[in-house]
């Protein structure tokens, strides 16, 4: 979703300077009254959007007891019958203290109850309504109350079960978030019993953890964000109150609050948004007879798809499904032909769009030459990204295959629509694409949602021309006996293509300063590996049944080994490992002595290209400014070798 505000955030019209984050509220029909609090037994913080001023970027709380430092500058907004503080979800949060020492009593020891209503525009992987936190690696200590894959979320690590490096347990409710509705969030801990609740019912319960709460001394304590050491996820969309207490409050309270509140929590957003494109068509999954076409409308819609051979475009296929992203196959089509098409959504209440008029062209057969591009970790870079596009579209490759990472936050749908989509429209509106995974798509259900593939998606293969490629998702465990592995093994025994490629986005072979040892300095007690050990694993496969080339990403450089049979040079039955990387992540560096298997190593941002024709291929590589750098050619005398 893009990052300006939908118009459901309507601006608050009165003009007073100031706001407080409240978590005690009363709804009286419309209107949202915030009081001061009583005396309430343990209670540490409360902030609520309607009461304090900002002095000097800072807030006071209802207690008086906090002052909360106001990072960025979050907007006080009416949402319905509410009113939030809406937060940009990119740098703008509340920070209460620098480290756990300057919390002091503001953070509870051992029970604990933290409660918000909260309201989101958008969702990412982690998102925090308030926290005091460090998950990394298996260094977990703290607590946070959030949300995880688009689901409300409590978490929190206890001296009871510390292992040495603290273990964080996670309580995340059944339900997904729904956007632009208001919630009541809330967890409690007795130092027993972990507990979730969404709009007053329990939603998740634990008895994991035991005893105090486990800090790390460093730790930010900060409503709106996701924070620790190495990794912030901020919040897009709007709290109206916060309050934390240093006892356990009974699950009858949560009920009669939501009970109170009800107006608040049945609430529907208003579908006013004007019929529009957030994605452009573009095209996926093409074969000799069928192709699909995909776009995504700002309000659920019908799509239809008129396509033709010529004008008049007379031929027609639809959705049959209001939803708002669409995909409609086309099918029975001719083999090599290229066909124009257009795409008109409408919706229920009769508002309708039309897009601009495209083309595509079904596969050829073996006997035809063809083409297709190569790129990768695209990530978050949409002016590359669009470099790399464009060049790509200008030699009118046939297809291009993505080596992963995608965008560099899978849950992210603003980087989907604003670093993917948009940079690369045009072409992707002519040309498909055919993607692996990568680690920065993390799995995310967008990924999905947005590509079109054979099942089940995440691993497939497809033929194009006298070739077959076989994608693999090199996240997921790649052993003998795996079920890739033997996927992998099954296909490329059966087939009878003259050429095999193979797409993963972790590398089998790389030089790579620093991603799998310190090449630099020697330092550390990881002993270089040179590539990733799970992607080596299908290594054997390879030599066994005479893959030509291995693509991937995921090191933003390019790299081309020399050709590669049981760890020595072989020209007749080695295996080429390519590195294509160089799509819009930072760029990466070379180790500082050469590697024995390395043929052709370039620090810069590129793409690349190949042609086919029988037994012959010819591979080319081009910098963002459409420099070649790197080529050669590939003829087979006689069908590959059989194992």
């Amino acid at each position: 979703m893009a990052s300006t505000r939908s118009s459901w955030f309507r601006r608050h019209l009165a003009t007073r300077l100031c706001f407080t984050l409240c978590l005690s509220v009363v709804i009286m029909g419309n209107s949202l009254l915030a009081h001061p609090d009583l005396e309430e037994d343990g209670l540490l913080t409360h902030f609520v959007v309607g009461g304090h001023r900002i002095e000097n970027g800072r807030v006071e709380d209802q207690t008086h007891s906090a002052k909360a430092t106001l990072v960025g500058k979050p907007q006080p907004v009416t949402i319905g019958p509410a009113e939030g503080l809406v937060f940009n979800g990119k740098d703008e949060y509340l920070l209460i203290a620098e480290n756990v020492a300057a919390a002091g009593k503001l953070l509870p020891k051992k029970e604990m109850t933290v409660s918000a209503w909260v309201n989101l525009k958008s969702i990412g992987q982690w998102g925090a309504i308030a926290g005091c936190l460090e998950d990394t690696g298996n260094y977990e200590k703290g607590w946070l109350l959030g949300y995880e894959n688009g689901k409300f979320s409590f978490a929190l690590a206890s001296k009871g079960s510390d292992d040495g490096n603290g273990l964080m347990t996670y309580l995340t409710a059944k339900e997904s978030i729904e956007l632009g509705r208001w919630y009541h969030i809330a967890g409690s801990y007795d130092g027993q019993t972990m507990k979730l609740y969404v709009n007053g019912k329990l939603a998740g319960e634990s008895k994991a953890q035991s005893g105090e709460i486990l800090y790390e001394p460093k730790s930010a304590y900060v409503i709106g964000a996701y924070k620790d050491s190495n990794e912030f996820h901020g919040w897009e969309g709007a709290f109206q109150e916060v309050k934390v207490y240093s006892r356990v409050l009974p699950a009858n309270d949560f009920a009669a609050v939501a009970k109170k509140n009800e107006n608040l929590i049945n609430w529907n957003p208003p579908n006013n948004t004007k019929l529009e494109f957030l994605v452009k068509p573009y095209l996926q999954h093409v074969t000799s007879t069928s192709i699909v076409v995909m776009c995504e409308t700002s309000r659920p819609a019908i799509t239809k798809v008129n396509f033709a051979l010529r004008q008049p475009i007379t031929l027609k296929a639809a959705s049959e499904t209001l939803s708002l992203i669409q995909e409609v196959p086309l099918k029975d089509l001719s083999p090599g032909s290229i066909y124009y098409y257009q795409v008109q959504c409408e919706s229920p209440d009769g508002q309708s769009i039309q897009s601009e008029i495209y083309s595509f062209q079904t596969a050829f057969g073996a006997d035809r030459p063809w083409a297709f591009g190569i790129v990768g970790d695209t990530q978050r870079n949409p002016v590359i990204t669009a470099a790399c596009a464009d060049g790509l579209y200008a030699l009118r490759p046939n297809f291009v295959i993505h080596c992963g990472d995608v965008v560099d936050n899978g849950f992210a749908k603003n980087q989907w629509i604003k670093d993917l989509f948009e940079p690369a429209h045009n072409l992707m509106a002519h040309t498909v694409v055919f993607p692996t995974i990568g680690n920065h798509e993390q799995n995310a259900h967008w990924y999905y949602d947005y590509f079109s593939l054979p099942k089940p998606e995440y691993y497939y293969t497809f033929t194009y021309g006298n070739a077959q490629f076989f994608m693999i998702d090199s996240n997921k465990p790649l052993d003998p006996g795996s079920e890739q592995y033997l996927w992998l093994e099954k296909e490329l025994a059966k087939s009878k293509a003259t050429w095999k490629f193979t797409c993963h986005h972790h590398p089998c072979f790389t030089s790579d300063s620093d991603d799998y040892g310190n090449l630099t300095t020697g330092a550390g007690e990881r002993q270089p590996t040179y590539g990733d050990r799970n992607a080596q694993k299908l290594i054997p496969l390879y030599e066994k049944y005479g893959v030509d080339i291995a693509w991937n990403g995921h090191i933003h450089v390019y790299e081309r080994t020399w050709p590669i049979y049981q760890m020595t040079i072989n020209q007749k039955k080695g295996v080429r490992y390519i590195t294509s990387g160089g799509g819009g992540g930072h760029l990466e560096q070379a180790a500082a002595q050469r590697a024995w298997f390395s043929l052709h190593f370039k620090r810069a941002y590129h793409y690349c290209y190949v042609t086919a024709f029988e037994n012959t291929i010819q591979f080319k590589a081009y910098d963002t400014e459409g420099r070649l750098f790197d080529t050669f050619e590939l003829t087979k005398d006689q069908p590959a070798p059989k194992p």
